[in-house]
């Protein structure tokens, strides 16, 4: 599904964490940061008991050639999120970069072998995972969330 903002997207992925049990925040400012005049803003920050504190910084990608936006977020998150702390002391172990994935490419297999280098790629490379927004309606499931899918250490959420 393409978006119109990035904000529409990030609106989408909150509200299916939020009915998978996170506890979700947007435009979280770190600890080191809140008395800036200018303070860097994390996009999403969800939490759930059983894994605790992930960070995700969201981008809206419109075509395969958006690689920059891509190298931006891997940008922010190493330079300004990934070591501070946020809400008083809580260090975000985890950290994902959240594209909306339909738009990189109409076919399939194409899209597929997209996906899995970019993953690959920034987990290897940076140690920041990838976030995937499901709305396919012919799934059996309703719109869920993914990180890290098809690795041992998969998050899903979905009913």
């Amino acid at each position: 599904m393409n978006y119109k903002t990035e904000e529409e997207f990030l609106d989408k992925v909150e509200k299916c964490l939020k009915k998978n049990g996170c506890k979700t925040w947007r435009e979280v400012i770190p600890d080191q940061c809140k008395n800036w005049e200018k303070p860097y803003k994390v996009d999403l920050i969800l939490q759930r008991d059983d894994f605790g504190f992930i960070g995700v910084e969201g981008k809206n990608l419109n075509t395969l050639r958006s690689g920059s936006i891509i190298s931006k977020a891997i940008d922010q998150i190493k330079t300004k999120y990934e070591n501070k702390t946020y809400f008083k002391g809580n260090i975000i172990n985890k950290w994902c970069i959240a594209v909306p994935n339909k738009t990189l490419s109409e076919n399939k297999n194409a899209h597929n072998e997209i996906i899995y280098f970019i993953k690959n790629f920034i987990k290897h490379r940076y140690n920041i995972s990838f976030l995937e927004l499901n709305e396919n309606p012919n799934w059996k499931w309703k719109p869920y969330v993914i990180i890290d899918a098809l690795t041992k250490n998969s998050l899903y959420f979905k009913k």
